[in-house]
């Protein structure tokens, strides 16, 4: 959804970047958490020589998800500043700027 939204935006600005790295960003790491969590699923815990692996994946994992969390609130404090003008076009703006100002003259 924070992809879809920052891709409607018309208007690009520094923390339009920004946003767009981080939602980038936070895909690919939750694609490496896929991964992560796949290894955790087929590895076998009742195998001694490899619960210490396994252990060291999980904590990785949870790792990971927080840092996920972290990045998706980051986008969202980020994309609260974004202006909802910002979604329109120049021609709109400009003729939503000149009912403005004609509302303020009457």
């Amino acid at each position: 959804m924070q992809l879809r939204t920052l891709i409607l935006q018309k208007h690009h600005d520094g923390v339009w970047i920004a946003c767009l790295v981080l939602v980038c960003l936070s895909i690919i790491i939750q694609f490496g958490l896929a991964w992560i969590l796949y290894v955790l699923v087929k590895g076998d815990i009742r195998n001694p020589q490899k619960q210490t692996k396994l252990e060291q994946y999980n904590t990785f994992a949870f790792s990971i998800i927080a840092i996920v969390s972290i990045i998706n609130v980051i986008i969202n404090i980020l994309m609260l500043t974004t202006n909802p003008k910002s979604f329109l076009d120049d021609r709109t703006l400009e003729l939503l700027q000149q009912q403005q100002q004609q509302q303020k003259l009457k």
